[in-house]
């Protein structure tokens, strides 16, 4: 019985969802791209901002020159760096302090889908503070805008940089769950191949096989819509 029900339900939601308001995300391309973000934050009116990243992208160092882009165009960030993999409610809501104390104005994920997931949840705590993470478990709690989400992948395997997912865990109920909503896809991507070539070639080859299963699923899950099979 469970099996019909999910078989019917794919099915309405594969009618309805061309008629749904996606968003795409701007697209931000090229070698030069993340010189480039600092000038569409300020074009939003943006001048106080959350970064989210995690202490491995740090360390790398892949931040520098942008950061010194932000400050150069007096643009003040703030930086929360201990996302860990699979993003916990701790994680957002140590995130989501760290914006509200400073007076964000918007947020950027700066690393892999871990950082992307952490700063879309603290989005959503953002546009719905009424409501924890937990309540907005499943599809389409959130309805509200997020503050402008500028996201930076460093990794190819999520694709979390255009999706209406965050996948959240809870560490005191040891539950894994997906927040799903429309308002959660990024407002702008940053795509610069020169992130993706810094990282350690265990990370890389880990991605790109990631990457690659999203790619045969586009092809052959029953969800697919007019955007993954272009």
């Amino acid at each position: 019985m469970y099996k019909a029900y999910c078989r019917v339900y794919q099915r309405i939601f594969k009618l309805v969802s061309p008629i749904l308001p996606w968003r795409e995300p701007k697209l931000i391309e090229g070698v030069n791209s993340l010189e480039r973000l600092p000038d569409f934050i300020k074009t939003n009116a943006i001048s106080r901002i959350l970064i989210v990243t995690d202490s491995g992208i740090r360390s790398l160092g892949l931040m520098g020159g942008f950061l010194q882009g932000l400050q150069n165009r007096g643009i003040e960030f703030f930086i929360y760096d201990k996302t860990v993999p699979n993003p916990t409610i701790k994680n957002i809501e140590e995130a989501l302090e760290l914006y509200k104390n400073n007076h964000c104005q918007g947020i950027i994920a700066f690393g892999g889908g871990s950082p992307m997931d952490c700063a879309k949840g603290v989005g959503a705590r953002v546009a719905r503070p009424d409501r924890s993470i937990s309540q907005m478990k499943g599809q389409f709690k959130i309805r509200k805008d997020i503050p402008p989400l500028f996201a930076v992948p460093t990794t190819a395997g999520t694709g979390s940089e255009a999706t209406v997912a965050a996948v959240i865990t809870d560490s005191r109920t040891h539950e894994k769950y997906a927040i799903i909503d429309l308002n959660l896809i990024p407002h702008y991507a940053v795509l610069n191949p020169l992130l993706t070539v810094k990282l350690p070639s265990h990370i890389t080859a880990a991605t790109g096989l990631d990457a690659l299963t999203h790619a045969v699923e586009a092809y052959i899950g029953r969800s697919n819509t007019r955007e993954t099979r272009k």
